[in-house]
């Protein structure tokens, strides 16, 4: 990882605890289960925009918060490289590899943001992190009707 994206991922992650802590009175602690977390801040920050239409800022939060999975990955799951541009989604779409898979938590993070819980983290995080069906009571929007939900 670039030592300015190393840096950047340790400052943008803090700020999402900061935006959940102080926002949402949730605790991020950088576990798998925190995901879950995550994505309940990401879903009452997707509620305030469908009220609101009111975007600003938005893009930096998923950003904050895609920096918070990509160390939770790391920390649970094993090493990984974040880099800034990946050859078929293009620029600043900050592709996270996992041995030679890239994986997407800012697009995950803009999504959830701008669409709601049809694209929730955990079920994205469960497939494409931890390699399984999230738990049946679990699965939500578009992946659960993938795996029959």
């Amino acid at each position: 990882m670039p030592p300015e994206l190393e840096q950047l991922k340790e400052d943008m992650s803090k700020l999402a605890e900061r935006i959940a802590k102080e926002g949402f009175g949730i605790e991020l602690d950088y576990s798998i289960e925190s995901i879950k977390q995550a994505d309940k801040v990401l879903g009452e920050l997707h509620k305030e925009y469908k009220k609101t239409k009111d975007d600003e800022g938005y893009n930096g939060i998923a950003f904050e918060f895609a920096a918070y999975i990509v160390k939770v990955i790391e920390k649970n799951v094993g090493p990984v490289r974040w880099e800034r541009d990946h050859p078929g989604m293009g620029p600043d779409s900050f592709p996270l590899y996992m041995g030679d898979e890239a994986i997407f938590p800012f697009g995950w993070c803009t999504k959830r943001l701008y669409d709601g819980p049809g694209d929730d983290l955990w079920s994205k995080f469960c497939v494409f992190v931890l390699k399984q069906d999230p738990p049946p009571e679990e699965k939500k929007g578009y992946l659960g009707k993938l795996f029959g939900k």
